[in-house]
């Protein structure tokens, strides 16, 4: 897990973190409070500089093996030994070729002389995921350069896993890392290949492992609780355990068979407290587990120790029960806790998210603004008792004709009118006097006869500003004719309009009624 992308993961673990409580809370009898783990012994410091993001650990009888997460460091793209006090006691060990992608985890044959390294981590939120991963093997005690063998799983769908395990057969077994907290186990189906740039060797899916519920306390809170980040097998083979960040899960095999094991058996649970736990190995004897922390992100200030277990002997209903356990009194909340760097991964998931919403917003806007407005049917609006339309006047009366007559109406009557066909003469839909924005097409040879706001011609009976004679029309329907209005009221000595009105004055001199006909008017 390369910490460039492995980062997104802390930051949802942090939001899952901060609504587990309210999750747990609403679980009903099955809840408790979050139980915080009695430590581990430490069993001494990790300093170097090189190791500062450990994800494979196997103790030895000399000291421990170490791998560090994916890195863009050559200097940590090696495998390192460790003495007892977590000092470099050998020169690390080189990779061939330009090395691995992404390293997660350590493990030891069954005979316990080779070393397996699992170059299998590929993030979920990568831009581009793995269609193949590999396995590196070589001798335990070094001396010779990891071996590579590349593997591809079916349908060469992409998967994130940071556990192996070694069959009796040699065989290596994969287990995904899954935030379902259904992880699944894969092997391949046939021989291994070495190394060159080969052609992947198919794996198969041979199960699926559930891990019992756990409350124990850990930097990503339930999410912590589901992914597994590291697995390995005791040295005798009768038993294996998975990691998680919070736990550590004990099962026992029978007859060499991991997978039944993993699928069938209910297994014991030991609590941890790595603060970012991404290794597990047995000690040599068997007796214990040792773990360490991914210190890539821990604060720099905080200790990379090696920390020693005693398993458990119960399973997960031996854990504390609701109200048995309450968390120390000097214990800081997770707000408190956070690194720098997880504060940054947090806003920027956080971030993320509302630059999404606000897109979404405004791609409706404008979605909405390109959509035209409905046409208005006729038929669908008023009928005969007379409401407004669209903030008008329909110019019907309830029961009867339009007001104002034949040529009446909203934007002229039935008779004429921009949006008023209606019979003249026997002819449906041509327009004759009347309407909002000018009256009614002129005969042919003859005197026009719109308004400017309504029908007539300008006569006094022909409609006016807001209606003329009963026959005329208007805005507002039909209405008494205006009275006579004076020279000084709307002319203009220079001619033109005077508040949006002509002034009786224009090209074509005065119509009866006051009133000019322009042909550019509207």
């Amino acid at each position: 897990m390369r910490h460039v992308v492995s980062s997104v993961t802390v930051a949802l673990g942090l939001l899952g973190a901060t609504v587990a409580p309210a999750g747990v809370a609403l679980a009903g009898p099955a809840a408790a409070p979050v139980q915080a783990a009695a430590p581990g012994k430490k069993k001494c410091t990790v300093e170097d500089e090189r190791l500062k993001e450990l994800s494979g650990l196997v103790a030895t009888t000399t000291g421990y093996i170490v791998i560090n997460d994916g890195s863009d460091f050559d200097s940590r793209k090696k495998v390192f030994y460790l003495d007892t006090k977590c000092k470099i006691s050998k020169t690390p060990v080189n990779y061939t070729g330009s090395g691995p992608f992404d390293t997660e985890d350590l493990a030891l044959s069954s005979d316990r002389t080779t070393l397996w390294i699992a170059d299998t981590g590929d993030n979920v939120t990568s831009k581009t995921r793995r269609e193949r991963v590999a396995v590196w093997n070589m001798p335990v005690g070094g001396g010779k350069q990891p071996v590579l063998h590349r593997l591809a799983y079916p349908q060469k769908e992409p998967h994130d896993a940071e556990a192996l395990l070694i069959g009796d057969d040699g065989k290596p077994l994969i287990i995904t890392k899954e935030l379902s907290g259904k992880s699944e186990i894969f092997t391949p189906t046939a021989a291994l290949k070495a190394s060159g740039d080969t052609e992947p060797v198919p794996m198969q899916k041979v199960g699926e492992v559930t891990l019992p519920k756990t409350t124990t306390d850990n930097k990503l809170g339930a999410t912590g609780r589901l992914l597994v980040t590291g697995a390995a097998r005791s040295p005798d083979g009768t038993k294996v355990v998975l990691r998680t960040y919070a736990d550590a899960f004990e099962f026992d095999v029978a007859g060499g068979d991991i997978v039944g094991a993993l699928t069938t058996v209910k297994p014991r649970v030991t609590p941890l407290t790595d603060p970012f736990g991404e290794a597990i190995s047995y000690t040599p004897d068997g007796k214990s587990f040792v773990t360490v922390s991914d210190g890539g992100q821990l604060a720099p200030e905080d200790p990379i120790d090696i920390l020693s277990y005693v398993p458990s002997t119960k399973g997960v209903e031996a854990l504390p029960a609701a109200g048995e356990v309450a968390k120390p009194p000097a214990e800081k909340s997770w707000v408190e806790g956070l690194t720098l760097d997880e504060i940054t991964y947090l806003i920027a998931a956080v971030g993320a998210l509302g630059a999404l919403l606000v897109g979404a917003g405004i791609f409706g806007i404008l979605r909405s603004r390109r959509r035209p407005a409905p046409a208005t049917d006729r038929a669908d609006g008023p009928d005969g008792d007379g409401p407004p339309m669209n903030g008008f006047d329909d110019g019907r009366a309830e029961g009867g004709p339009p007001a104002g007559g034949p040529r009446g109406g909203v934007y002229g009557g039935p008779a004429g009118g921009g949006y008023g066909p209606g019979p003249v003469n026997g002819a449906p839909g041509r327009p004759a006097s009347g309407g909002v924005y000018g009256g009614g097409r002129p005969a042919e040879g003859g005197r026009p006869q719109g308004g400017v706001y309504g029908g007539g011609g300008g006569r006094p009976q022909g409609g006016g500003v807001y209606g003329g004679a009963p026959q005329g029309g208007g805005v507002y329907g039909g209405g008494r004719a205006e009275p006579p209005r004076r020279d000084s009221d709307y002319r203009d000595p220079r001619g033109g309009r005077r508040n949006g009105y002509d002034d009786g004055r224009g090209q074509y001199g005065q119509v009866p009624g006051g009133r000019e006909y322009r042909g550019d008017r509207y």
